[in-house]
């Protein structure tokens, strides 16, 4: 179905306005962003970017994020045939892409189709249909802060879909969405915080996606100028993609403050904490929490 010349550019401004790709808006970000050495997370893939282990990581009490089971990754539609073998090798049970049906269509991940045994869980949604609620002036971007200020709330299902998978030991699990740093981002901090992580060790996590994502190959060998006429994400990529000729945008406020703490502080101002929220919205309450950690920590 094509889409009208109107049309196509009230979905343009719309996915902006969701942060698909929020980094692509923050031109203003002059604040360095910390450079963290922790390569040994990072799967080595040719057509990979962003896919690293979760695990690791130690938690308040002392334990330890399993190694070898909890995975994140930007969009896979470049994997090679070799970097199916690798994974392959791994065993993976489910993938969770948190990406939208305009994304899919142009990256769709061939590593699920050529493996029916993998679990492949996504929830069909188009992000010209979703909603900040938030003040602005008419036909202008919200922002990626206040992206971050309703994470929580957007991605709602697909958070809950994602715990669920955890809950029933559906790994070796990697999720992922384009970048592998926002979306990605947000529901790699939920569980590193469910499991006891500390705060700072998941800011830390969620800022090596600057370092490990890799733009070319997320864009990949799609003709953007043609699916552009009908694809609003392939026109908003067209747009941009002379911003981050240079590498990926830091994940960080003009005054440094990483976008993730903009939705921690506002699933704490909301809900009184992380654990709140993941009882209230995502129905995964204590004794929940404890059979993850019983899971995934040692």
């Amino acid at each position: 179905m094509k889409i009208s010349s109107t049309g196509l550019s009230l979905a343009l401004s719309a996915l902006l306005s969701f942060g698909v790709v929020p980094y692509l808006q923050a031109e203003t970000q002059t604040a360095p962003q910390t450079k963290i050495d922790d390569s040994s997370r990072l799967i080595p893939l040719e057509g990979g970017s962003n896919f690293r282990d979760l695990g690791g990581y130690t938690t308040t009490d002392h334990k330890t994020v399993r190694s070898g089971i909890l995975f994140r990754s930007g969009t896979m539609s470049s994997l090679t045939p070799a970097d199916e073998k690798t994974l392959n090798q791994r065993n993976f049970k489910t993938v969770v892409d948190l990406r939208s049906q305009e994304e899919l269509e142009l990256y769709p991940n061939r590593w699920v189709s050529h493996n029916p045994s993998i679990r492949y869980i996504n929830h069909p949604y188009s992000m010209t249909s979703m909603n900040l609620n938030s003040p602005q002036k008419a036909g202008q971007p919200v922002g990626i802060e206040a992206f971050y200020g309703h994470i929580a709330e957007l991605y709602q299902t697909q958070m809950k879909m994602y715990f669920q998978e955890l809950l029933n030991h559906n790994t070796p699990l990697v999720v992922n969405c384009s970048a592998g740093q926002d979306r990605t981002g947000f529901a790699s901090a939920l569980l590193l915080s469910a499991l006891g992580v500390p705060r700072e060790t998941i800011v830390q996590d969620y800022l090596l996606s600057t370092q490990y994502r890799r733009p070319a190959v997320e864009r990949g060998n799609v003709d953007l100028e043609a699916a552009a006429k009908t694809n609003a994400f392939a026109k908003m990529m067209l747009h941009y993609n002379k911003k981050e000729s240079k590498g990926p945008m830091p994940l960080i406020t003009a005054d440094g403050t990483p976008f993730i703490n903009i939705a921690f502080a506002h699933i704490e101002q909301k809900y009184g904490s992380v654990e709140n929220y993941l009882d209230q919205a995502l129905a995964v309450d204590a004794t929940e929490i404890n059979k993850l950690k019983a899971l995934y920590l040692q």
